[in-house]
Formats: C-alpha cells, structure tokens, sequence
C-alpha cells in the first residue's frame, strides 16, 4: 500500500547485525557465527554463515536459547589466516568449517567470501559477506 504518511522505521546500522545466542554456548570476538535451528553460536560445518562476532557473548551459564544476543559484522574485509594461500589465489572462494578454520576448499566448509588480497604466506584479507539468514 502507498504510503499517506510518514512512518518512522527500526534500521540495522549498516552492516551490524544482531542474533539470539543457542542456550548454554560462548562465542568468542572474532568467531564466525552460524545458525543453528535460528540461533546464533560458533559456526560448526552445515550452519548458515551470519558474519564474525563483534565483541564476545557469553550464555553458557544459561539454559535458556536466546538470552543474549550476539553482534556481528555482516560484510566487510579482514585480515586472516589461511594455509597455504598463495599470490594467485586472489578472487578464489574462502571457506570456514568451524569458528575460526579458513579454506579455500568447499568440504568441509561454509562459503564466507572470497581472498581479496595476498599478504604473505598463510595470510589474507578476505571480503565476506553473510551468505545466509
């Protein structure tokens, strides 16, 4: 329906988002953060990748899903990790099977992004982006 009037809306900052975390789970600053069954925690293999924690949430002490939330950058570039990256990788897909393993392999693997830039031996910048939700 067209609009008649103005109306005030609830807008994410830009690329920060924010998620309920799974009962009785830690993630750290840093991590990459998954789904699981809607709830945010470490990614494991097979979750629907969200982005990279911003700062740590502890719900561990609580029982209960979604007692805090999590914030997470959704899409950007950063620094990582990642065996055995070489100068010609550039643009190849990049992969992570748990909260801070990076790939360029699919399996096992969630998609994050791409090797935007070559640093120096096992190390990267990345553009991720979330790739579920």
């Amino acid at each position: 329906m067209a609009l008649t009037a103005d109306t005030p809306r609830a807008y994410e900052l830009g690329d920060i988002g924010a998620y309920p975390v799974l009962a009785s789970t830690k993630i750290y600053e840093g991590a990459a953060v998954g789904l699981s069954s809607g709830y945010a925690r470490g990614l494991v293999d097979g979750d629907r990748f969200v982005g990279f924690a911003i700062e740590q949430a502890d719900n561990s002490a609580v029982a209960v899903n979604g007692a805090i939330d999590v914030k997470v950058r959704t899409k950007g570039k950063m620094e990582v990790t990642l065996a055995s990256v070489a100068v010609t990788d550039v643009g190849s897909k990049v992969y992570v099977s748990d909260d801070g393993t990076f790939s360029l392999t699919a399996s096992p693997g969630e998609l994050v992004g791409h090797v935007y830039r070559y640093v120096k031996t096992n190390t990267c910048v990345i553009e991720f982006y979330q790739t579920g939700a």
